[in-house]
């Protein structure tokens, strides 16, 4: 997950160098040798081709303890913290080791007319996993994270939803839970996306994604894939950036036509958003990060309000409302050392009700009303290709109601340990 946010920002600056050329008609059908024998570092000329391909990934173990509740399971998910008085956060103190985060990719760049074709596969071990106990977690399946290829400024595959600044997520040991963005929780999609890139720094990008209806019914959640229905149209996504040697700047807006189409169901509301991201290089390397976004119905794109924060709806009679939803979330990394670093990051969000769909107290208990998060880390790498963290994490979260013996809020105070080794 942490990768991801590495990768982001050289897959866009090797989008815009490759379209730079294909717009000025530039042909560039020769690789350069690099060291590892291919066209780019680590990378070697698979014999008989012009085609350099690098494998990468890292084995990581992360030892979890939730001090109060009996937490989220692998990753931060906020908007699963046990709420005060129930099942859950009475099981205190809970420990958990996993390696699933760690993972392999193949980078793949081919030389041609219209500058470097490149592929790209990253898989990791989250995959669906129901048999296995705790005490049999040694098995884990691998699940496809990644898989995207670019010509020139178009890209086609899953990659990082373009509405994902990850350049403006500070650094973490656990790559999800950042409240206020749109992170390693759902920021992957299939998607064709289109990188126009202009003198200066200057770029902007359009992307198609893949649509899903998602909400909160009277009855739970749902999502297209759950209701059996169809979705009709694509998401759609559009940024600009500047990048310069301060840092970056970027403004994102999407659009979402939720039409929910189900064997005797028809429900059609517009979401649409806007996001402002980006980050400030301030001493040496020490960065300040930050990402505010604001719309209706955001959905996954606010990842931890996540489907809570999409359409409210009673299917049965057809009502239908698109609640506003805004978040925030700042961070500063903080360089020690050449390999010793700090960051430190806090995030705000909130989801409004349509009490007029969601009337009583147990359907508002399920409806997810504010979350803050904030975490404080330390990680040194004595080498390049190794990292050992730690961190703390704290989130907190309000519903719109108690209902059962569950309460409006429920808090959660996790300790993170990291050990990633880099190939």
């Amino acid at each position: 997950m942490k990768k991801s946010r590495k990768l982001s920002a050289v897959t866009a600056l090797g989008s815009l160098t490759a379209a730079v050329a294909l717009l000025a008609g530039s042909p560039d059908a020769s690789a350069q040798t690099a060291p590892g024998g291919g066209s780019f570092p680590g990378s070697f000329l698979v014999p008989g081709t012009n085609t350099s391909i690098k494998i990468g990934g890292f084995a990581k173990v992360v030892g979890i303890y939730d001090a109060n509740s009996a937490g989220t399971g692998d990753v931060l998910a906020v908007s699963a913290v046990p709420l005060d008085g129930s099942a859950a956060h009475d099981l205190h103190g809970n420990t958990r080791f996993h390696a699933r985060q760690s993972n392999i990719n193949f980078d793949t760049r081919t030389p041609t007319a219209y500058g470097d074709l490149t592929t790209f596969v990253l898989v990791d071990m989250f995959g669906q996993n129901t048999s296995e106990s705790q005490n049999a977690s040694t098995t884990q399946n691998a699940r496809l994270v990644y898989a995207y290829g670019t010509l020139g400024p178009f890209l086609a595959g899953q990659w990082v939803s373009l509405w994902a600044d990850t350049d403006a997520i500070a650094e973490s040991v656990d790559p999800t839970g950042h409240v206020g963005t749109m992170d390693g929780l759902t920021n992957r999609v299939p998607q064709f996306r289109y990188t126009f890139a202009a003198p200066g720094g200057f770029s902007t990008a359009l992307s198609v994604e893949n649509p899903e209806a998602e909400g909160r019914n009277v009855t739970g959640n749902f999502t297209t894939s759950s209701l059996g229905g169809v979705d009709r149209y694509p998401n759609l996504v559009a940024r600009a950036r500047m990048d310069q040697a301060w840092g970056h700047a970027a403004l994102t807006l999407n659009y979402r036509d939720m039409k929910v189409e189900a064997p005797g169901i028809r429900v059609s509301k517009s979401s649409y958003g806007i996001e402002a991201s980006g980050h400030l290089n301030t001493f040496g390397k020490d960065a300040l990060k930050a990402t505010a976004m604001w719309g209706k119905a955001l959905g996954h794109y606010l990842s931890d309000i996540s489907t809570e924060g999409g359409l409210q709806t009673d299917l049965a009679t057809g009502a239908a409302g698109a609640p506003i939803a805004y978040g925030a979330n700042v961070g500063y990394t903080h360089w020690w050392t050449g390999g010793l670093r700090s960051s430190i990051e806090g995030g705000y969000s909130h989801s409004a009700l349509d009490s007029g769909i969601l009337t009583t107290a147990a359907e508002q208990n399920g409806a997810e009303k504010r979350h803050i998060e904030g975490r404080v880390n330390l990680i040194w790498s004595p080498v390049p290709q190794v990292d050992l963290g730690a961190e703390y994490m704290y989130a907190r979260r309000w519903v719109w109601a108690a209902s059962g013996g569950a309460g409006d809020v429920g808090a959660l105070h996790r300790f993170e340990v990291e050990s990633v080794f880099k190939f």
